[in-house]
């Protein structure tokens, strides 16, 4: 039972000093947990040794709640969100992946500005509600840089075109080429280049703060991350319940998003382009992305090791990102389904047969410069290439095809719509793309299925349309009953009559007749004018 001591304050108000002691069977540990109470002004002497004795008992009982058997612990009710997340984290980076304790890392920051002060058992669903509210209200300011309309003339005046920086300033080629075209470019990128060129930054570029609300996806992930450490305080009896989840929380509807891909016309173009594109390399990679629909990190992860020439067979078994910090990271698929064994085209093998010489001979020139490995895609060292490097060779060949811009995902949203426009079943697609859920497949790319849906109904129609009724059957001859008076006559005839349409090209009986009816009506018109 709990203890309480009264005491006076030296402002003359008076405090209780509650104190919970009792030995945890499992451990054999002796739990010792004191706070202090104090009373509204407003009440007299009993009422608040009424409501300390409540307070008492009720703290009592969230402090037992607190301990579980051998592994009972001090932790108490009195703890914050930011102690409690911290410890949480921590968890986080011993049983997830790196990259997801990065994020949520991030998440907890900001989460704290907020509501890292509350005791966890004073959070409430207003509380969390008006938090939730402030981040869908968040917006972010971005700069955004665009090249000045007279960006030529003024790089002319100093000399300078976009070969020369290109080649002799060694600039990156995609963001010039972005800037000579007028398109925006980052603000890193363009106060480099005005520096390296002696240029002033105003007169080359203008740059403009705009504010916009962050992506749904962005905000919808702390949320998570709030909801996540709850529910474990719930399992832990930190908390009643869990008042970050959607029984007390009103979450915004997700927005519509259509996803990107190629249409029909341009995929067709883009293999038609690869097919004869020089760099293996690139060609390699572009025909993964759009033959198999793998993920961007499935492909960079991707080694030797994983190709079964023989069978013509791709397995994903890792995938790789690129985590603040760290560098790149690699991680265990995005689930567990996504851990899994295609079968690929001819053509993609022939491929990467002709990429793996290519990368074997260029190991030999650069000798001990390129570490040996298994990886794939490597960079000139050898290390593993950065997952984003793969954007770059995309907008470069999409510039060279002449086709208009589409992002590296949009790849793996082409392969997929392909398959099901192509009528592949939904669990072949699904298990193919890696998606956990055939449901998952059938959200997303739902109005693809559509189309598949009236291709569907197209079908069922001709099978009735297309119906006639059957035909009657022929009388069975008598074992001993000649077919025609002269049967060999008649097959002799057939012969000759067959061998004629051959000579004479037709390909039907009706068109023969109309031949011949052609060279009777021909012989006619020819007696009638000799009589």
């Amino acid at each position: 039972m709990a203890t309480i001591r009264k005491r006076q304050l030296k402002n003359g108000e008076s405090a209780y000093t509650i104190q919970v002691k009792f030995k945890d069977k499992g451990s054999g540990k002796t739990i010792l947990e004191t706070t202090t109470w104090r009373p509204d002004g407003s009440l007299t002497a009993k009422q608040a040794e009424r409501a300390a004795q409540n307070y008492a008992d009720e703290f009592e009982r969230q402090i037992r709640a607190t301990v579980s058997g051998s592994t009972a612990t001090s932790d108490t009710p009195n703890i914050t969100f930011k102690e409690y997340a911290a410890q949480w984290l921590e968890k986080i980076k011993r049983d997830c992946s790196l990259s997801y304790y990065v994020n949520a890392g991030k998440s907890i920051q900001l989460a704290n500005e907020y509501i890292g002060g509350y005791k966890l058992r004073e959070l409430t669903p207003v509380i969390i509600q008006n938090f939730y509210d402030k981040l869908d209200a968040m917006k972010k300011r971005t700069s955004k840089v665009f090249p000045k309309p007279d960006f030529r003339s003024v790089l002319e005046q100093h000399g300078y075109n976009y070969m020369k920086l290109r080649y002799e300033v060694n600039i990156q080629c995609c963001s010039l080429a972005n800037a000579f075209a007028g398109k925006a470019v980052s603000k890193t990128w363009s106060g480099d280049l005005a520096e390296r060129i002696g240029i002033p930054f105003d007169k080359l570029f203008d740059e403009h703060i705009v504010e916009e609300p962050y992506a749904y996806e962005t905000i919808h992930k702390i949320k998570r991350t709030i909801r996540a450490i709850l529910s474990l305080a719930k399992k832990s009896r930190l908390v009643t319940d869990n008042y970050a989840s959607a029984d007390y929380i009103n979450f915004p509807k997700r927005p519509p998003h259509k996803i990107e891909c190629m249409t029909d016309e341009d995929a067709k173009r883009f293999y038609k382009f690869l097919s004869d594109y020089p760099n293996i390399r690139y060609k390699t990679a572009m025909l993964l992305f759009l033959l198999t629909g793998f993920r961007r990190g499935e492909v960079a992860g991707l080694e030797w090791s994983d190709i079964d020439f023989g069978k013509g067979e791709i397995t994903v078994n890792r995938s790789v990102t690129t985590v603040t910090g760290f560098g790149i990271v690699e991680k265990e698929p995005k689930t567990e389904t996504s851990k899994r064994t295609i079968a690929v085209p001819e053509v993609l093998i022939e491929t990467l047969k002709e990429y793996k010489k290519w990368q074997q001979k260029r190991r030999e020139e650069l000798g001990d410069y390129m570490q040996e490995n298994d990886f794939l895609f490597t960079q000139e060292n050898g290390e593993r290439l950065y997952p984003s490097t793969f954007t770059g060779w995309l907008n470069k060949m999409l510039r060279e095809a002449n086709i208009d811009h589409y992002s590296l995902h949009s790849l793996r949203h082409t392969n997929i719509t392909l398959q099901i426009a192509a009528g592949v079943p939904l669990t072949t697609v699904s298990a193919r793309a890696g998606h956990a859920r055939t449901s998952t497949t059938s959200d997303v790319y739902a109005y693809a299925l559509k189309s598949t849906d009236r291709l569907a109904a197209e079908r069922i129609a001709n099978v009735f349309e297309s119906a006639e009724p059957p035909a009657e059957a022929p009388r069975q001859a008598e074992p001993d009953e000649p077919l025609f008076e002269d049967e060999q006559a008649v097959m002799e005839e057939f012969k000759r009559m067959k061998a004629e349409m051959k000579r004479l090209g037709s390909e039907t009986m009706t068109e023969y007749r109309e031949y011949l009816d052609f060279i009777e009506s021909r012989k006619a018109k020819k007696k009638d004018f000799e009589m």
